[in-house]
């Protein structure tokens, strides 16, 4: 692929990511008031996520 549709990924990401974030923690939220899961267990799903998320921008930033 070409260099500018690898910064198309990583723009498309990071600008996803703050109403992705969003959208999980509000179906967590629902999650542990039900008491499906823990608070902690929400936490980890979350940062699991956000990790995850910078990892295929810096991925897709790096690629040549």
């Amino acid at each position: 692929m070409s260099d500018r549709n690898q910064f198309l990924k990583a723009a498309g990401l990071a600008v996803g990511l703050p109403s992705s974030i969003l959208g999980i923690f509000a179906g967590l939220y629902y999650l542990i008031n039900e008491g499906f899961i823990s608070p902690l267990v929400a936490g980890v799903i979350i940062s699991l996520f956000i990790f995850y998320t910078f990892y295929l921008m810096i991925r897709y930033a790096n690629k040549k």
